[in-house]
């Protein structure tokens, strides 16, 4: 072998023997191998808002191999410059972190969280999002379900009920409900087609056979989370949903096309749908709006013959709701372009138009008896209204679709009569297309959660939509 080749040898067994010496004294020097943090910082929550009253937000933090924490560390992202440290005597492996919001913190901000270890290893940082918006606000719309129709292809919300299947209902539109009894919703919805309905981008709206021009359905379900559940609809010997209220249909143009209900509501032990009758369509031209009743919970349902708006009415559609004593209608002409007006009355007098009172802004009273008297309380666009009162918040909300905003709008008032507020919007266009309807579910009336139906003209058919409300007040430091 030459003398390079023993070189290379001599140098490979040397560097094998460092090796093996550093090894060694590493074993002898430090026992184990160090402890490094494999488990992480974990919140039972990240999206934090602050208490009303105390201005704290606070989530729980659990820590595995807590003993070998040396500190907790807190820094801010958004506003003043913060820094905390908690030492490992104040932790626990299931610790109440709490922070208080300051005046000049901003509407949103992050709060980073990390530990350093004893042996000097920092674990992963974590955020926790504060949502630091104070006064009435919206914190978020979505859409959580389907309520109606089969679904559609990329489709992962709830769909609780397969209507087509059931009760013959593929398409269908509206969704008004109302409250029957404790418990028990009834919903009215428009125009309905049957199971051989099928979504069309290219010709949007109803299509398919079995046309009824409104159907009922019943609910008793009082958790809305993951969506509405039928409990029946009002059917035929079939087993379809029947309509409701009579749609003659004709198509010259000159008769009566369809009836639409606009509204419902048990008044004095019976139950009412208001709706108005289409001529036609162009131009939303009425012949009348009217009244059905029934008085074995919305088994069968009967005109009432006495109660009858003209087509110029200014409550030829509406919206009803009850409250200390009497039941209130906010009414618009019907289409989707006039302002909206006040009525009210007792319940045993809801058949009884002489005894409606007309709210009059000029003079701040109610007048009896005569409709022309009444002034406008929202002016805007109003179309396809519904409106409640929650007691949470001690406002009234009204949402309608307005066509110039492309959207369903909301607004509140601390009276009846208003003033109403601004316009919020509920839903856009832009990310519900040919969005209209919007329907308060009676669970409103309680709570920081608004629920509504709406319709989508392409899929013509009903989803509910879920308003997460705040009114944190003001800040005061």
């Amino acid at each position: 072998m030459s003398l390079e080749g023993n070189k290379n040898i001599f140098i490979i067994i040397a560097f094998a023997i460092i090796v093996m010496i550093i090894s060694s004294c590493s074993k002898e020097e430090g026992g184990d191998e160090p402890y490094v943090p494999v488990d992480e910082i974990s919140p039972a929550e990240t999206d934090l808002i602050p208490h009303k009253e105390t201005k704290i937000v606070s989530t729980i933090l659990q820590f595995k191999n807590i003993d070998n924490i040396d500190y907790l560390i807190i820094n801010k992202s958004g506003g003043d410059s913060y820094s905390e440290k908690i030492s490992r005597s104040e932790l626990s492996s299931s610790y109440l972190f709490k922070y208080k919001v300051k005046a000049s913190d901003p509407d949103f901000f992050k709060l980073l969280l990390k530990t350093v270890y004893l042996n000097g290893n920092v674990s992963k940082e974590i955020s926790l999002n504060i949502d630091n918006r104070w006064g009435f606000f919206i914190r978020n719309v979505r859409r959580i379900a389907r309520v109606t129709g089969a679904p559609m292809t990329g489709e992962s919300f709830p769909s609780p009920n397969n209507t087509p299947l059931y009760w013959n209902v593929g398409g269908t539109d509206l969704g008004i409900v109302w409250e029957m009894e404790p418990g028990k919703y009834g919903i009215f919805f428009g125009d309905t087609f049957g199971r051989d309905f099928k979504p069309n981008p290219s010709n949007p709206g109803p299509n398919g056979s079995g046309w009824r021009s409104n159907v009922l359905a019943f609910s008793e379900d009082k958790e809305l989370e993951d969506g509405i559940t039928f409990s029946s609809m009002a059917t035929d010997a079939r087993g379809d949903a029947r309509e409701i209220i009579y749609g003659g249909k004709d198509g010259s143009g000159n008769g009566d096309w369809t009836s639409i209900p606009t509204a419902a509501i048990r008044a004095n032990g019976a139950d009412y749908v208001h709706y108005f009758n289409i001529k036609n369509w162009t131009g939303w031209i009425t012949n009348y709006s009217g009244m059905y009743k029934s008085t074995d919970n919305g088994q069968t349902w009967k005109k009432c013959e006495g109660i009858t708006f003209s087509s110029n009415s200014p409550f030829g559609q509406g919206g009803y709701f009850k409250k200390d004593g009497y039941v209130y209608m906010i009414g618009t002409q019907t289409g989707r372009d006039s302002k909206a007006t006040l009525a009210r009355f007792r319940e045993p007098d809801i058949e009884n138009r002489d005894q409606y009172e007309y709210w009059n802004g000029s003079s701040g009273e109610w007048v009896k008896g005569d409709e022309n008297v009444a002034t406008i309380i929202i002016d805007d666009k109003v179309g396809e209204l519904s409106f409640i009162y929650n007691e949470t918040f001690k406002k009234w909300f009204i949402a309608y679709f307005n066509g110039d905003r492309y959207n369903i709008t909301m607004r509140t008032a601390e009276r009846i009569t208003g003033p109403w507020s601004e316009p919020y919007e509920l839903a856009a266009g832009k990310e519900y297309a040919q969005l209209y309807g919007s329907y308060f579910h009676p669970l409103s009336v309680n709570g920081n959660n608004l629920y509504f139906l709406m319709s989508m003209w392409m899929p013509y058919n009903v989803f509910l939509m879920k308003v997460e409300m705040a009114d944190m007040g003001n800040f005061m430091d």
